[in-house]
């Protein structure tokens, strides 16, 4: 049976750690070369055009898929090529793309199930359901069924899922998806406040919601990390306008 990391890593020291990462599709990199380090409790955000290889990115990370070449490590640990739940065990959770949640169960329960798949092997006990279901402003849909969720709200949820995993790195891809304007701007404080107890990394095609995160953000194109730093330096970039931000700061393709 898989054990997990004893400890946390240092302040400063790599949480996860990419050296020269691939991921190859017919002889096409999706992923070509990246070095990368995020440090615990570090928020990131990663942009870039349509095909520039984010959510490839971030599916190598999760150890949904295992790198073409390259080296990937978790607290020092190697990781690349491993399965799936050893990555999970060890403190990586995301959040996907489109909703990924137990449809016929309902909201308080499937916070439950994410709680108990991680409990399951740590030593501490779960996060209280209850209060994040606070968190996720979830509250009075607790004992609806996760099928009868608006788009918005089983973004929440899963969102909720992956925080009872207590994860030392969370992986987010297009959380703000769906959202109304204010639960955007409600998203922006979450994540803020997830920082205290672990690193966010969030792939997102929304600018303004980029932006207010006031993050270091990572231009992906090509395979590649591009250009790295704040928003306002990335969008005075008159290089990234042109690949990525087109006829302005505020409109992009994703």
């Amino acid at each position: 049976m898989d054990e997990p990391i004893k400890g946390a890593p240092l302040k400063d020291a790599p949480l996860m750690k990419a050296s020269q990462l691939r991921r190859t599709y017919g002889g096409i990199d999706a992923v070509a070369g990246v070095d990368l380090i995020i440090r615990p409790r570090e928020l990131l955000c990663v942009i870039g055009p349509n095909g520039a290889g984010k959510s490839t990115l971030v599916a190598l990370l999760s150890g949904a898929i295992a790198p073409s070449s390259g080296a990937l490590y978790f607290a020092g640990e190697p990781m690349a090529g491993r399965p799936l739940h050893q990555f999970c065990r060890r403190g990586v959770a995301r959040k996907f793309q489109g909703t990924n949640t137990f449809l016929t169960m309902s909201v308080r329960d499937n916070l439950i199930v994410a709680g108990l798949g991680v409990a399951t092997h740590r030593s501490s006990p779960m996060p209280d359901p209850e209060a994040v279901l606070d968190e996720i402003g979830l509250r009075e849909q607790a004992n609806e069924v996760a099928a009868r969720l608006p788009h918005g709200q089983r973004q929440w949820l899963e969102i909720g899922m992956a925080m009872m995993c207590q994860p030392a790195l969370l992986l987010l891809d297009e959380p703000a998806a769906g959202l109304s304007a204010s639960d955007a701007r409600r998203l922006v404080r979450l994540i803020h406040r997830l920082r205290e107890d672990c690193a966010v990394l969030a792939i997102e095609h929304d600018l303004g919601f980029v932006r207010a995160l006031e993050c270091e953000t990572w231009v992906m194109h090509r395979g590649q990390i591009v250009k790295r730093g704040t928003y306002d330096d990335i969008a005075r970039d008159e290089e990234i306008r042109r690949i990525y931000l087109g006829r302005g700061a505020d409109h992009a393709s994703h």
